[in-house]
């Protein structure tokens, strides 16, 4: 009997940590953009995100996507919040390798209810920012288990 309730203990254990992180996660993918006139030279890099209970999320590129990301350029960024909408003025940055925010800031306090599209931001002045490695997202001040997306518009040049 104590076998029993001690391989209880030990498969509630190893399944709670699954359980507890089902939030705090995002999904990503990439896709080419096509026109009827075939490729056009621009790519997305989607984050489908839930916060966790903190209101927080943290997702850093795989290999496979960081692989086909680097070398272009990000020219547009465009949040969208989901039917589980995020807390008013949640905050999104986007990091290099280095740390560094790619938007330069301009992803801070996002609508709860609206998409909204904001240009790189590079010291004083907008334009496309280069990619040379994996990419981080990083939300907070989301709320629990809330859900949006963020696109990342890509550019050959």
């Amino acid at each position: 009997m104590k076998r029993i309730y001690l391989s209880l203990i030990i498969l509630l254990a190893l399944v709670a940590p699954c359980l507890i992180m089902a939030a705090g996660t995002a999904t990503q993918s990439y896709t080419q953009v096509y026109s009827s006139e075939g490729t056009t030279g621009l790519s997305t890099l989607t984050f489908a995100w839930t916060s966790d209970a903190t209101g927080d999320v943290t997702s850093t590129t795989s290999t496979a996507i960081t692989d086909q990301i680097v070398g272009k350029y990000v020219v547009m960024a465009v949040t969208s919040p989901d039917t589980t909408a995020p807390t008013a003025a949640y905050d999104i940055t986007i990091t290099d390798a280095y740390g560094a925010d790619i938007m330069g800031g301009k992803l801070a306090d996002r609508s709860a209810t609206a998409s909204e599209q904001v240009v790189p931001y590079i010291g004083a002045l907008y334009g496309s920012r280069p990619i040379g490695g994996a990419l981080t997202l990083n939300i907070t001040n989301a709320g629990d288990s809330k859900k949006g997306s963020v696109i990342l518009y890509l550019s050959r040049k």
